[in-house]
């Protein structure tokens, strides 16, 4: 595990400290490369936080070159699933790795929430309900956000889905990933990218 961690970046004095104090190294839950390669995006670990989990996770960036870091935030947590901010997942790099998309959740019973933090002005915002998976590559709908959620069948015996929606950067809905609104969920992805000969991820 410490030797994960030392891989992705973490200073020389940090990794030290831990071993002189005894403590074991936190490893990056996930991350994502930027567009250019030469940046990391990583949502670690930091420590028990509270019961509701602010201040357990961070975001952070690392320059892939000189191993720099910058913490862009700690988890916080809200009432208000637009505000939420914490159980971190899932960052992806927009189409210019100029934004960081990335979900939290904890905040709503049934479903997460996708935000979206600006690397230019240090801002997040709220972008939509669910749990960001890729951003469209190629085609299109270049830019665009693969996001799956949680729904439910609007007739008598009930029911609920998982189904893939293509989403504006705006928040806006576009579609429906064909075939995700059934069974196969996000299992549906990649056929439907072959079959259109577009990528994503």
């Amino acid at each position: 595990m410490l030797l994960r961690w030392i891989s992705r970046g973490a200073p020389r004095f940090a990794v030290c400290l831990a071993i002189l104090s005894g403590a074991q190294a936190l490893p990056a839950a996930d991350f994502a490369k930027s567009p250019d390669h030469r940046h990391v995006a990583k949502i670690v670990e930091i420590g028990a936080g509270d019961e509701n989990g602010s201040g357990s996770q961070a975001l952070v960036l690392s320059d892939r070159k000189s191993g720099r870091e910058r913490q862009l935030f700690v988890s916080k947590w809200s009432d208000d699933p637009h505000r939420n901010l914490t159980n971190l997942s899932n960052p992806v790099f927009s189409l210019n790795g100029d934004s960081l998309y990335f979900s939290s959740s904890d905040a709503a019973p049934t479903s997460g929430a996708v935000h979206r933090y600006d690397l230019k002005n240090n801002s997040v915002r709220f972008v939509h309900n669910g749990v960001a998976l890729r951003v469209m590559r190629t085609g299109p709908y270049r830019g665009d956000l693969l996001v799956q959620v949680h729904r439910y069948y609007d007739r008598p015996t009930g029911g609920s889905y998982n189904p893939v929606l293509l989403v504006k950067p705006n928040g806006h809905d576009a579609l429906i990933v064909p075939g995700s609104e059934k069974d196969d969920g996000e299992m549906a992805i990649d056929p439907w990218l072959a079959q259109k000969g577009w990528r994503a991820w």
